[in-house]
């Protein structure tokens, strides 16, 4: 087991970044002060790569000195792997420094090569950069109560939209970040959003040799336009033939999609906090996009309480449908939050909520990287994916698949949707979403409870479950009885999710504990 460490009488020396060194350590265990004087340059769930004084490593077996003198920045990248058995492939790039697992680190002997990312083994390239220290979040969620908007929203999304728009994006070629076709997807983007009402504009980073935009729709909150949630993907493709054949229908059309339909479907309505819609571009060169877009908003004080990425949604061999949901320290709130939303509003979706700060090959490490909570949502294959990053990540290959893509923009748009809080000033009231056949009622109150609550469930046979947010079953019931009487006086301030089951169908309500 990692225990924690403490590295106070180290610290006096530790002045200078000049030394890359690995910390065999658990991140959220680590003392502050260790904190307060490295700079941070990648976390995992087992260890941290850091520049500072190498004396930091005197007399300590648990820190290693990676590069005695650290050159700039820009001379290392993190490759990240298809799995440890191509570590080799990292070797092509230049000296490896370190390597685990899925990652690489390593100085490079010269620039990246064209279609380095297509090659077998070899999943991602990003540069290294510096990360701000994380502190563990709060349960983000404040609210309990079943939302008729989302529900209507959630029911709004359209399958068939949605491919059609997935394969509009396909039929460009390639949207390869240095291509017109780049250039003309996305203004293509941007033309959607502003035809759903919403203020959008294309954002210009410096990619080097050329210059890339990203695409960027705001629509602003009704009652504190100052917080904001982000739903986010990125835009570009690649493959071995990047400047002409790069299809990229999962990689990432899926998740820029996703973003589209997210704005469709969320435009009608008003929200109590800001909702931002992102595509990025620059992405599969090492997050460039992303990466310009959170320090600017950084820099503004920019107030951002949550970013849900949708990045490759579509591949879902049987067995292994499962939408994976990545989080770090930070972004524990927001994670819970998903898995809660979405068990609420998509029940059919299966997720993995992980924590993996490792996994910092998409855009919500660049959230990451500036103290923002963010999660990555990714198919739970990707590593399998025959498709990935290959002239044959084509719509038609996933066709088998669906609606698990489907769902899992469902449950992402359920969740910003749901934390952004829909308002009915303005909005024209829809009715609520009718309850399926053959689905139980399920209601509960008083929500907010202190002490006791009546739920109802009809009639019928069912099965009940009451879960925590971190998934633990804290209590199930099993009858025809159409009411209950629970006592929630023991049980701790916060939210929970309540999930009964009748006849192999199931409906969730979330409550909150208060007092």
């Amino acid at each position: 087991m990692i225990r924690s460490l403490t590295f106070a009488a180290l610290l006096c020396a530790a002045a200078a970044a000049s030394s890359m060194m690995a910390v065999e350590v658990d991140y959220r265990t680590v003392d502050r002060p260790l904190l307060d004087n490295v700079q941070i340059l990648y976390v995992t769930k087992d260890y941290m790569i850091v520049a500072g004084d190498g004396s930091l490593a005197e007399g300590n077996p648990r820190i290693t000195v990676l590069e005695p003198e650290m050159g700039p920045l820009e001379d290392y990248v993190i490759v990240h792997l298809q799995g440890p058995e191509h570590v080799t492939r990292a070797g092509e790039l230049g000296t490896i420094l370190f390597s685990e697992d899925h990652v690489a680190i390593v100085r490079l002997s010269g620039e990246v090569p064209a279609g380095y990312t297509s090659l077998p083994g070899v999943h991602f390239v990003q540069p290294m950069r510096t990360v701000r220290p994380q502190i563990d979040s709060a349960p983000i969620m404040r609210r309990g109560e079943y939302d008729d908007y989302v529900a209507d929203m959630v029911a709004a999304i359209s399958e068939d939209t949605i491919q059609a728009h997935i394969q509009l994006l396909e039929d460009f070629d390639t949207r390869y970040s240095s291509t017109d076709n780049y250039d003309t997807a996305a203004m293509w983007v941007r033309d959607k959003f502003t035809s759903y009402g919403i203020d959008a504009e294309l954002q210009y980073f410096d990619m080097g040799s050329y210059d890339c935009e990203n695409i960027v729709a705001e629509q602003p909150g009704h009652e504190d336009s100052t917080l904001i949630y982000i739903i986010c993907g990125h835009l570009d493709s690649t493959s071995p033939y990047p400047q002409t054949d790069a299809p990229g229908a999962d990689d990432n059309a899926s998740g820029s999609i996703g973003v589209v339909e997210a704005a469709r479907v969320m435009s009608p309505y008003n929200f109590r906090y800001t909702v931002r819609y992102l595509c990025f571009g620059g992405e599969e060169q090492g997050l460039y996009g992303s990466a310009y877009y959170a320090s600017e908003a950084a820099s503004a004080g920019d107030s951002i309480l949550g970013v849900v990425n949708l990045d490759m949604v579509l591949y879902a061999p049987e067995g292994d449908d499962v939408f994976w949901v990545v989080y770090d320290g930070q972004s524990t709130g927001l994670a819970l939050a998903l898995d809660a939303i979405s068990d609420t509003y998509v029940p059919v979706l299966q997720k993995n909520i992980d924590y993996n700060p490792g996994m910092t090959s998409s855009d919500h490490s660049s959230f990451w990287n500036h103290g923002y909570p963010a999660v990555l949502g990714i198919e739970q294959e990707v590593y399998s994916n025959p498709y990935y990053h290959s002239t044959s990540d084509l719509l038609a290959n996933y066709m088998e698949y669906f609606p698990f893509g489907t769902n899992c923009i469902k449950g992402s748009i359920a969740t910003v949707s749901y934390l952004a809080e829909p308002i009915s000033v303005g909005v024209e009231e829809s009715g609520s979403l009718p309850v399926e056949p053959g689905l139980p009622t399920l209601t509960v109150a008083p929500n907010p409870v202190s002490s006791m609550a009546r739920v109802d469930f009809g009639t019928g046979e069912f099965d009940v479950s009451l879960f925590d947010l971190s998934g633990r079953r804290r209590q199930s019931w099993k009858g025809s009885q159409g009411t209950l009487e629970v006592d929630f006086s023991d049980y701790g301030t916060g939210l929970y999710l309540i999930k009964a089951v009748s006849g192999g169908r199931s409906v969730s309500r979330m409550l909150v504990v208060a007092r």
